[in-house]
């Protein structure tokens, strides 16, 4: 605790370092303190923001979220100090005047804006996955699982709850925004992925990007945009494309469509690119042909001229605009990353930044002049400014003749003179770029007295295409090798002590364990799950990782069964915390303790309750501790 003191002459000094003495690190104990922002919304007029705010609440364990309110100027706050249900995807009516959400997930309620009397239930028969406001604002569309028809089936039915179902198809209804009526479907074609539904501005159909089941008969058919009639329920399939076309959205003055897909192709990754038709599905271009980054949450100008985007950038996310001629231009460049992005007919945009020092907060601009940037609310800044941030930097490196980048954090406070250990994060999947956004959990092992170092490794977006597609059969494999040229990059900078090296991540840091000896001590996280069939890997390289994990036991080809835990089992020698509840998780305990390697196997579900989370932490750092220790001595 600080204390005020008597008046002297060092009292000025002592209160400009005050704050520096009284911060404190972080902890594992910091996740319960921890908000996030999330989808801010603007209304059309420029003039307020709607936001979801979640945290932890330790004495149910349990995570909360609540609508938060403030006028662009961030002049005004409305709503509950305490989150007390579940809320997402806030959106304004076209006026303005009233707010559309989904509660607790299983209803969409609307409210009158500032006054916000009890909500009205527009609609509960169907669990709501996406909803959207019709032009005039008397009408809410949405999508929604529905109940297929039972497969017939041999199983008894005491056992049914074990069979694994197919998916259930989703659909898309219409109901009144007022309330007073039950929703009506409009869509029977029973596709079982359904983007959200948005309106055209004559409010005569709804367009969205759907898919039917995977079909290993036509394993290329993916996503397409179709148009639904309102009044009719008729169906138009508007693009013939070649791969994924997702999040359609009209323009404002009833001409086009924009949406965003990539090529299908036999690679690992395909950059998501802007594209634009008629509503008629004709006439269709590429905005985005000259940028090789991938487009995320676009929106339209009001004059329909205009398309603004996020896109990831080597470790930052920047604004950009794309104009119906094909020029695209940059609008930011700040070191940050970007999540969610809204824009007013004014020009006024809404979105989440973090950065290197900051948490996530909530941030105004116009877009013509994106300097100017208002912060509306930053709800993790008390918790920040008591707790001691340790410095981040990035490293730049050569790998396999490839420019690689690394960022790196330290401890605040450390021994000086005295080497530090490095933690290596590996991350879950290659399919995500780390880079000026505030690291909480490398904070948190930096206040322990790590180094922290995380690695943009081939594959990972956010470096283009090319980039993005050098792990074409070795993954993993490849990226192992950048990262452990990384490793090499920030010891040669000095204050590193080689002898305390230790890794944790999903497949990555498992596929260590077979091919170094180099680290003290790992922690391999769910090691297969996260390879579901929504990445883009290529088949070989996908085979190669999920046999590496002896997920196909009962292929014979030698190719793939010398990848498996138990091939390289004779090479592990790293003491190994395996964190998981699925087979791949267990076959790899099992192959290190057939090794008699120090190991421990916590069955942690995929989808943790927040003191399991917690609690998760707290062993990763004890069992690397442990063996810090150990290699000190």
């Amino acid at each position: 605790m600080c204390e005020t003191v008597g008046l002297n002459r060092f009292t000025l000094v002592f209160l400009l370092i005050l704050p520096a003495l009284c911060r404190e690190p972080f902890s594992a104990a910091d996740l319960w303190a921890w908000r996030t922002v999330d989808d801010p919304q603007i209304t059309a007029d420029g003039r307020w923001v709607v936001y979801v705010e979640s945290q932890r609440n330790g004495e149910n364990d349990a995570e909360y979220s609540s609508l938060r309110f403030v006028s662009a100027d961030g002049k005004r706050h409305l709503g509950p100090a305490v989150a007390t249900g579940h809320v997402r995807q806030p959106r304004w009516s076209p006026d303005g005047s009233r707010l559309a959400w989904i509660a607790d997930g299983a209803t969409i309620q609307v409210g009158r804006f500032e006054a916000m009397e009890q909500p009205v239930t527009a609609a509960g028969r169907s669990v709501p996955l996406s909803l959207s406001w019709s032009p005039d604002g008397k009408w809410l569309a949405f999508t929604a699982a529905v109940e297929g028809e039972a497969p017939k089936t041999w199983v008894p039915a005491a056992l049914l709850r074990f069979l694994e179902m197919p998916a259930r198809p989703v659909e898309i209804f219409v109901v009144p925004a007022a309330g007073g009526a039950a929703p009506r479907q409009l869509t029977h074609d029973s596709f079982v992925r359904r983007g959200p539904a948005q309106w055209t501005m004559d409010g005569e159909w709804i367009v969205n990007s759907a898919e039917r089941a995977p079909d290993p008969a036509n394993p290329s058919e993916g996503a397409e945009i179709y148009g639904v009639r309102v009044s009719t329920g008729e169906v138009r399939r508007l693009t013939e494309h070649a791969g994924p076309d997702e999040d359609p959205l009209p323009s404002p003055d009833g001409s086009k469509i924009a949406w965003i897909a990539s090529e299908t192709k036999p690679a690992a990754y395909a950059v998501r690119k802007l594209w634009v038709m008629g509503v008629d599905g004709k006439r269709v271009k590429a905005l985005t042909g000259s940028l090789d980054r991938d487009v995320m949450w676009p929106q339209w100008s009001s004059d329909s001229r205009t398309m603004y985007f996020l896109a990831d950038d080597r470790g930052s996310t920047h604004v950009y605009a794309a104009r119906n001629d094909g020029t695209v231009r940059q609008v930011t460049s700040r070191a940050e990353r970007l999540k969610w992005f809204s824009l007013a007919d004014n020009g006024r945009a809404v979105t989440v930044r973090s950065s290197a020092t900051a948490g996530e907060e909530l941030v105004t601009f116009a877009v013509d002049l994106p300097g100017g940037v208002l912060p509306l609310a930053a709800p993790n800044e008390d918790l920040l400014a008591t707790r001691d941030i340790g410095p981040r930097e990035e490293v730049r490196y050569s790998s396999d003749g490839k420019q690689v980048q690394a960022w790196l954090v330290k401890p605040l406070r450390s021994d000086r003179g005295k080497p530090l250990p490095l933690l290596v994060e590996a991350g879950e999947t290659p399919r995500t770029m780390c880079g000026a956004e505030f690291p909480l959990r490398a904070q948190i092992f930096a206040a322990r007295g790590f180094a922290v170092v995380c690695v943009n490794a081939r594959g990972t977006p956010g470096f283009g295409e090319d980039f993005g597609n050098l792990l074409r059969t070795r993954f993993p494999g490849d990226d192992f090798d950048d990262v452990m040229r990384g490793v090499d990059a920030v010891v040669a900078e000095g204050g590193i002590d080689r002898t305390r090296l230790f890794v944790a991540g999903g497949l990555t840091a498992a596929w260590a364990l077979g091919h170094t000896d180099r680290f003290a001590a790992a922690v391999v996280r769910r090691p297969l799950v996260e390879w579901s069939s929504d990445v883009a890997l290529s088949t070989e390289g996908y085979r190669r990782a999920i046999a590496w994990m002896g997920a196909m036991p009962w292929d014979d080809s030698t190719q793939y069964v010398q990848h498996s835990p138990i091939y390289f089992a004779q090479n592990f020698k790293t003491p190994t915390l395996v964190l998981g509840d699925d087979a791949q998780a267990r076959e790899l305990y099992f192959a290190l303790q057939a090794r008699k390697v120090e190991s421990q196997w916590l069955r942690v579900p995929e989808n943790p309750d927040p003191a399991t989370e917690v609690a998760e932490l707290k062993a990763e750092l004890a069992w690397l501790e442990r063996f810090q220790d150990a290699a000190a001595r």
